[in-house]
């Protein structure tokens, strides 16, 4: 039997530790309040807006700012007569595709999954290696959801748990920015629908379920990001990650399509091994009874005719191009329910697009 003394101190003992516990609680909230700059962030918003919009959607677009800058909801839905959700994020990886997948799927009754695939995400060895893609949702994530910490643990293990508690660590303001973010904090920054904190004039804004319209033409020309590897045009990591997203799809009775949104001629033209992409996507999709659409080997140029100015930088389409680009794709969406083959839009190969109906970028400098 231990000591009188003993069994009065752990009662002492607990409270201590329960009040450095609270009162760290608060620090941290605290200087995330003084510090943190989430008012800029539109992924706040938009996963705001996709919480929102539960039990609503059946049509979600996933992937990287390819995905976010080129898919229209607010088009795509008057076409279609869907009720479609970009949620796209900047830099976002297949695992942070699959996680939010998830949590489209625990909400709402999807019907189709179109997952923009652009090269770079697929070629990364884990996603460790660019935090910040996923900091941009787990920031934001319902609170509540597994997901969330799910996808923490695995990009960083316990580090990552860190900058969940102090984000301050990744999304630091800049000092002369405070006072106007504490306003910002303290009145409407946070209210639905607002855009106005994440709206840049001519630049970029936020339009709504996702979508974000660009303005600007390239200022550097074309040069490619990567070269990609003709033995090994997809990393494990994306071949694992693309594997678990087409399994969850096909367990929920979801539709998946494959999409990539398009590049500018030019682009592709320079990037080495471009080709054995297409291939190795276009090989999988058949393999898994899939549809694989590259825009960049658009056939008809009179329903997507692209052009210097319908781009914002070496690779992303602006806000013009993006409307171009959701006509062409609504098309091809109402062709393939009608019964055609997808197929018949998009040239096999970069060289056939090169040779018989380039884009208005081939051959600039």
């Amino acid at each position: 039997m231990k000591p009188a003394a003993t069994q009065k101190r752990r009662p002492h003992r607990i409270l201590r530790a329960a009040a450095f516990a609270a009162l760290t609680v608060i620090l941290c909230m605290g200087l995330n309040f003084l510090l943190v700059d989430d008012v800029h962030a539109y992924t706040r918003v938009m996963l705001q807006e996709l919480y929102a919009q539960s039990g609503q959607i059946d049509t979600l677009f996933l992937g990287s700012s390819h995905c976010y800058r080129s898919f229209d909801p607010a088009a795509v839905d008057e076409q279609l007569g869907t009720h479609s959700f970009n949620a796209g994020s900047s830099q976002q990886l297949p695992d942070g595709s699959y996680y939010l997948l998830r949590q489209a799927l625990d909400r709402n009754e999807l019907k189709t999954v179109y997952l923009e695939t652009f090269f770079t995400g697929y070629n990364q060895t884990d996603s460790s290696n660019v935090p910040l893609a996923c900091y941009l949702l787990t920031d934001y994530m319902d609170p509540f959801s597994p997901e969330r910490y799910e996808y923490l643990w695995e990009m960083g293990g316990p580090a990552a748990f860190v900058d969940l508690v102090f984000p301050a660590r990744h999304i630091i303001a800049s000092p002369e920015d405070l006072p106007e973010l504490w306003i910002a904090k303290l009145t409407d920054a946070y209210a639905p629908g607002n855009y106005s904190y994440v709206t840049y004039p001519g630049q970029e804004e936020y339009r709504g379920s996702g979508f974000v319209y660009t303005y600007g033409t390239p200022p550097y020309g074309f040069d490619p990001v990567m070269a990609l590897d003709a033995d090994a045009p997809l990393s494990d990591f994306g071949w694992a990650n693309l594997r678990r997203i087409t399994e969850l799809c096909r367990q929920a009775g979801v539709e998946l399509v494959l999409v990539t949104a398009p590049l500018p001629n030019a682009f592709a033209d320079r990037t080495e091994n471009y080709q054995a992409y297409v291939d190795a996507m276009r090989g999988y999709a058949e393999e898994n009874g899939l549809q694989y659409w590259d825009f960049t080997l658009f056939r008809d140029t009179s329903l997507l005719d692209l052009r210097f100015d319908d781009f914002s930088d070496a690779h992303h389409l602006n806000g013009q191009g993006a409307e171009k680009f959701t006509a062409a794709f609504c098309q091809v969406v109402r062709a393939a329910e009608a019964g055609k083959d997808p197929g018949e839009y998009f040239f096999d190969s970069l060289d056939e697009k090169l040779q018989a109906a380039p884009d208005g970028t081939f051959g600039m400098d």
